[in-house]
């Protein structure tokens, strides 16, 4: 069967990714891909061969693009540069919907095997960036890579309740403290505005054609 002239593999990789960030992994379902590209469920396993595959090639894209980001934030242990990460993952976020998706997929617990391997490189990769930029402290380095990571995990789900904050203001201002209670210091120099562009959260609304 030919492919359709009108529906492109990035277009269903498009809509693939928008249902992963409204239901999570486990309860991503091919059908719902389709009726968001207005094909058949069919042709789209008749492409991607299984429900399976689908979610793999869309997350080892979605991985990639995240490496190549988190390889381009700063090297230099400082920290005006543990801001710039904060700052990182903050910008991905602009609502608390975009929040429950970026928690759904970076943080559930995911049993199928090659998913859980491509979200082992994904924090892996997330924590070397972190250790580049960690100042030495009174504790062994990666502990506390580790608790600079639970802080930034416990401002993201603290910040729904912060009031009229953005994610970006909120977050900065929590590292802020977080850097003088650990005696790290930092200027108060304006986080960069020139970071990388960053593959920001699906629209949790539906990308389906009419």
């Amino acid at each position: 069967m030919a492919r359709s002239p009108t529906v492109t593999d990035e277009e269903i990789l498009d809509a693939a990714k928008a249902v992963l960030y409204r239901r999570g992994p486990d309860a991503f379902t091919v059908a719902e891909v389709a009726a968001d590209v207005g094909l058949s469920r069919a042709a789209i396993i008749l492409r991607f061969k299984s429900t399976q595959e689908l979610k793999i090639t869309l997350l080892r894209k979605m991985v990639s693009r995240f490496n190549l980001e988190v390889a381009s934030l700063p090297k230099t242990p400082s920290g005006d540069n543990l801001l710039e990460v904060a700052a990182f993952i903050a910008r991905r976020l602009t609502n608390v919907q975009g929040l429950n998706a970026f928690l759904n997929n970076h943080f559930s617990n995911i049993t199928e095997p090659a998913l859980a391997e491509l979200e082992r490189k994904r924090g892996a990769a997330w924590h070397k960036a972190i250790s580049r930029v960690m100042p030495p402290t009174a504790i062994d380095r990666d502990a506390a890579v580790a608790i600079f990571s639970a802080h930034l995990s416990g401002t993201l789900l603290a910040w729904p309740g912060s009031g009229n904050e953005t994610c970006l203001d909120y977050m900065l201002r929590r590292t802020r403290e977080w850097l003088r209670l650990t005696g790290i210091p930092f200027t108060e120099k304006t986080v960069n505005d020139n970071s990388p562009a960053l593959e920001k959260p699906m629209s949790t609304q539906a990308v389906g054609r009419k």
